[in-house]
């Protein structure tokens, strides 16, 4: 796990390792700007909310910075996780001093990238940043609304806002988050269109520019936009004296279950899955003193049945003004989305299976859903690996859902006001349902094009043609790919733990945020060595006698025996934490 130093609020840096960032002052590298405040929400705005701004900033834009593992399935393993260490220059210092803020932060960042976190705050110098520098484009007191939403432009977050204002009758104001001006220009396009048809009264947008400048991003997963996300949606709130805001996004977005064995941790986006809300949540409760609540109202919804809620509305001309995917770069005026990324995949799937399809077309995306050839790379692999994870979803039982899906455990305890079997139950029921909306667009599609899939017309590495017979499917291999092929079916086929080991600390990190010190660590560093051995070689790891490992300890093999058994009783809250079974042998075999 490679180790960062992330110094914010300095000219510069301590040391060649460190990254210096600042959000102002002349050595600015960091964007932040909010637009059409009024300037009663701006007198409502304390500094500590001004504090936590600039820290969502700053670990967004870090995150964006720092390069995580290759893309070669046989390195995914340890260099994919950070070490990330920010030392930031803070207004309100005994706040963020406090321990319970402090785990709060690291906990719910660290599980949301599945990165170590560690922060060092210090009081800010004087004089510091006036708050008024971040705002631009003061507006007049408006007229006050109901609630606070995200509004990202995508079609989760426009069919919350519409069916709010059209099928609950509320009012809105809409934080929009962007790092490209093609991103804002959709946000606009999206709510100056709603106000033409008559919304005008009853929406706000504010639109939030937070961006690397003069720096290209080397990380385009972005598993911390959720954090800055939450954070703008927290402050907009509180100018506004509300207690809550909303996340717009669907039940099944939000669990986000790994596609393939090898999208584990942070390949594994966690944006709103509920274990990160109820975090967030407790970490605002804890800075502000008050009870703050984050509201996904549709959670319990499919992409099919949230696509539908447009139409209800009226507004499904407009679908194809919503744009999900994420690499703005690659748009162009007429193509805003690439098909292949698993947002583009999962915005199609949607669509064709609430019967939207002729409000979209299908030139729209740079490369069709189910026609066009994926033979290029890992496109045809990740539409097949999404095909995949649902079709297997239709064909298990309630019984074994948490079983044979265990990352779903972590998820089960974190919906207020149900029991974690109520929870699962209504789990398996909504990917029950996304999985028949899959399998019916696909069976739509067969039926379509019988004829053609029959004679061969199609391209062979086409989703479609892969779906009807995988026989045909020719895809060129990657390098190295005998080694990363067998590495890829070994994660399909077993559980991952993934674990960092610390000499200098001497301590054990796991995915999901459990640390192992003292005596736990003393066992482990007696096998690491074999480990670190085996995986090297890439052979099986040679076992070390009870009598030995209790020499090494220089304590007796009855004693070494009972350590034993406390380290794995350690480990067990990892069948929570990560929703990974274990058992006796799940970290060190006997």
């Amino acid at each position: 796990m490679k180790q960062h130093l992330i110094e914010c609020g300095v000219t510069a840096p301590s040391s060649e390792e460190a990254m210096v960032m600042n959000v102002h002052g002349p050595a600015k590298n960091v964007n932040l700007r909010i637009d059409y405040i009024s300037r009663t929400m701006l007198s409502n705005l304390p500094d500590l909310l001004i504090d936590l701004l600039e820290v969502a900033a700053y670990v967004y834009c870090a995150d964006q910075r720092l390069a995580r593992g290759s893309d070669q399935l046989s390195k995914f393993g340890e260099s994919w996780r950070r070490s990330l260490r920010f030392k930031i220059p803070v207004r309100d210092l005994a706040v963020w001093q406090d321990p319970d803020v402090q785990e709060a932060l690291i906990d719910t960042l660290g599980f949301l990238s599945d990165d170590s976190y560690s922060f060092e705050f210090r009081q800010a110098e004087t004089p510091v940043q006036p708050k008024e520098l971040y705002f631009h484009d003061l507006i007049d007191p408006a007229d006050e609304h109901d609630e606070v939403a995200l509004f990202s432009g995508g079609v989760d977050s426009f069919a919350g806002a519409v069916t709010d204002l059209v099928a609950n009758n509320r009012s809105l104001t809409l934080v929009g988050h962007y790092s490209s001006t093609k991103v804002r220009s959709v946000q606009e396009d999206l709510i100056a269109e709603l106000k033409r048809r008559g919304f005008d009264r009853h929406l706000s947008y504010i639109p939030v520019w937070v961006s690397n400048e003069g720096v290209r991003a080397r990380e385009y997963t972005q598993r911390t936009r959720s954090f800055l996300f939450a954070c703008l949606g927290l402050v907009v709130a509180r100018m506004s004296g509300k207690d809550s805001f909303s996340f717009y996004e669907n039940g099944v977005v939000s669990i986000n279950l790994p596609l393939a064995g090898d999208v584990v941790g942070g390949r594994a986006t966690r944006t709103t899955h509920p274990k990160v809300l109820r975090g967030l949540e407790q970490l605002f409760t804890l800075l502000l003193d008050r009870d703050i609540r984050i509201q996904t109202p549709l959670q319990w919804l499919t992409k099919k049945e949230v696509t539908a809620k447009i139409a209800a509305a009226g507004m499904a001309d407009l679908i194809a003004q919503t744009v999900s995917c994420t690499r703005p770069r690659k748009w162009t005026e007429n193509q805003k989305h690439c098909g292949v990324c698993s947002q583009c995949i999962d915005r199609r799937f949607g669509i064709l299976a609430a019967g939207l399809g002729d409000q979209e077309p299908s030139e729209r995306y740079m490369q069709d859903l189910l026609l066009d050839d994926r033979s290029n790379g890992d496109d045809l692999r990740m539409a097949l690996a999404y095909v995949s994870l649902f079709k297997k979803i239709a064909a298990t039982s309630k019984e074994r859902f948490l079983v044979d899906f265990p990352e779903i455990v972590s998820a089960v305890g974190h919906f207020p006001g149900l029991t974690a079997s109520e929870a699962g139950d209504r789990l398996y029921d909504l990917f029950q349902r996304h999985a028949r909306s899959v399998e019916d667009v696909i069976s739509s599609a067969v039926r379509e094009y019988g004829t053609a899939l029959y004679r061969n017309e199609l391209p062979a590495a086409s989703l479609l043609s892969a779906c009807y017979n995988r026989g045909h499917v020719e895809i060129a291999p990657p390098s190295n790919y005998d080694n990363d092929a067998k590495t890829f079916m070994d994660r399909l086929s077993a559980q991952t733990l993934e674990f960092a080991f610390d000499d200098e600390q001497e301590r054990v990190h796991f995915q999901g945020g459990l640390t192992l010190e003292g005596a736990n660590f003393k066992i482990v560093a007696a096998l690491i060595e074999a480990f670190r051995s085996a995986k090297k070689r890439q052979t099986e790891v040679q076992f070390l006698s009870a009598p030995d490992l209790a020499d090494h300890l220089r304590i007796s093999e009855q004693s070494m025996r009972q350590q034993l058994r406390r380290l794995r009783e350690a480990i067990e809250p990892l069948n929570v934490t990560m929703g990974i079974p274990t058992d006796q042998d799940t970290f060190i075999q006997t």
